[in-house]
């Protein structure tokens, strides 16, 4: 299985984007009722770039925020020496205590092998609210999220716990 993490990639302005922007109480989060297709648990996302079976004819990005959101991968990219071919939905997910202890067992794409990036952007009050990877039906990585670390990892199935407490806002990119 294909896992690696990462710290210090952020730049100063990326930082600020993060702090002033999307962890201000205005960033714009839309509430989405399934995590995963009709399992009713729920969260709220902000979706810079949709699935390309989900985007309009020539639509490319959903966001005014697209150009900063981007910056904070290509900071990422460039540190992981990584040259994506293609960036396949980009969202930055805000997940909070919902009555549901995790989400569903999911890939993100289907017939596509692809990577992501999930890149955590607050310090969650509730540290058990990992990332889960699977490989093979065995766990494989159990993620602490922490404040401005990034991981990548293959098309490998996945979930997530929702906290308890307080909220979980991470920005994640599926590419080839």
């Amino acid at each position: 299985m294909f896992y690696k993490q990462y710290k210090n990639f952020l730049s100063k302005n990326d930082k600020q984007f993060i702090e002033n922007i999307i962890l201000d109480k205005m960033f714009p989060f839309y509430h989405y009722p399934h995590s995963c297709i009709d399992d009713n648990k729920s969260f709220l996302a902000h979706v810079v770039l949709r699935r390309p079976e989900d985007r309009k004819k020539g639509e490319k990005y959903n966001s005014d925020f697209a150009q900063p959101i981007l910056n904070i991968l290509y900071s990422f990219f460039k540190k992981a020496k990584i040259k994506p071919k293609e960036l396949l939905r980009i969202a930055i997910n805000y997940t909070y205590p919902n009555g549901q202890e995790k989400c569903d067992l999911h890939i993100d794409h289907d017939d596509i092998a692809y990577k992501q990036v999930i890149i955590y952007l607050n310090d969650c009050l509730d540290k058990e609210s990992k990332t889960v990877i699977l490989d093979k039906n065995k766990v494989i990585k159990s993620v602490l999220p922490e404040k401005y670390k990034a991981i990548i990892f293959g098309n490998n199935p996945h979930y997530h716990y929702y906290p308890k407490v307080g909220f979980r806002i991470v920005l994640i990119c599926t590419y080839i």
